[in-house]
């Protein structure tokens, strides 16, 4: 059973509700738009900015693959709720949405062959749509943000996270560019093989995080991935959770780590 941050943030929403008339938590923002690339393709995407935020200031910021996730469950409103109480520091959270339409002549999803390399090595067509999607997650999506929202260029206030195969991505783009942020949160990473990559070329950590319940299979293949990632030089912080692959599992850690990462200072 989770317990800790939930009860906490249990408490907070309750509190939300009734000094409301005091205190919003709606000057908070979720703005979403769409960007084209350089292929053509037209690429959704949502920014989470947070109450009171000051455009001359520089805040950490998290780029969330996958990034449906956080407006499909809920994140906004414990982000609200742990900021405005004082739990943690405001973020800024860029969301990447992913694609779940079906790819013509295929029986994969664009987010599978986009995410995965393993699978884009199977297909000409395949590698294609990797390549695009990595092209445009590096050279047209993290630089629109970073020059359209006051988001802090230090490398240790940026970190990437991802669950399910956007983590399988999130491991081959710091294998790639470990220099594009300091942390990468991968949890539930189901198709992963980092065999071709050498050592990393500079230092990186990893907060990877599994349930007890994946599918069958799993239990031998998170480990290995973790102890691989070791012996290239990753600095990998692990764990298992009790669920299987289920977001509200993942919603939950992200929040921990968040608290863990950018603890209330003022």
């Amino acid at each position: 059973m989770k317990t800790g941050i939930y009860k906490t943030l249990l408490a907070l929403l309750s509190l939300t509700a009734v000094i409301s008339c005091r205190k919003t938590l709606e000057q908070s923002r979720f703005e979403e738009f769409e960007l084209t690339d350089s292929y053509g393709m037209t690429r959704k995407c949502g920014v989470y900015l947070p109450e009171g935020m000051d455009p001359k200031s520089q805040y950490p910021v998290i780029f969330m693959e996958d990034g449906l996730v956080f407006k499909e469950t809920g994140f906004k409103k414990y982000l609200d709720s742990l900021i405005a109480y004082g739990a943690m520091n405001p973020v800024i959270v860029a969301c990447a949405y992913e694609n779940k339409i079906i790819i013509p002549g295929y029986r994969i999803a664009y987010r599978n062959a986009e995410y995965v390399e393993e699978i884009a090595k199977t297909d000409v067509e395949l590698a294609k749509l990797f390549d695009q999607h990595y092209s445009y997650f590096k050279e047209e999506f993290i630089p629109y943000i970073n020059k359209n929202y006051p988001v802090s260029a230090k490398p240790a206030d940026r970190i990437y996270f991802g669950t399910s195969n956007s983590a399988d991505f999130g491991i081959t783009l710091s294998m790639r560019d470990p220099r594009l942020f300091s942390e990468f949160w991968c949890y539930s990473p189901v198709y992963s093989n980092i065999s071709e990559y050498g050592a990393l070329s500079t230092p990186v950590k990893y907060s990877i995080c599994w349930g007890i319940k994946e599918e069958v299979g799993m239990t031998d293949y998170f480990p290995t991935l973790v102890k691989d990632i070791r012996k290239r030089g990753g600095d990998v912080k692990s764990w298992t959770f009790s669920g299987g692959h289920d977001r509200e599992w993942w919603r939950y850690w992200f929040f921990e780590e968040l608290m863990r990462r950018f603890p209330y200072t003022r």
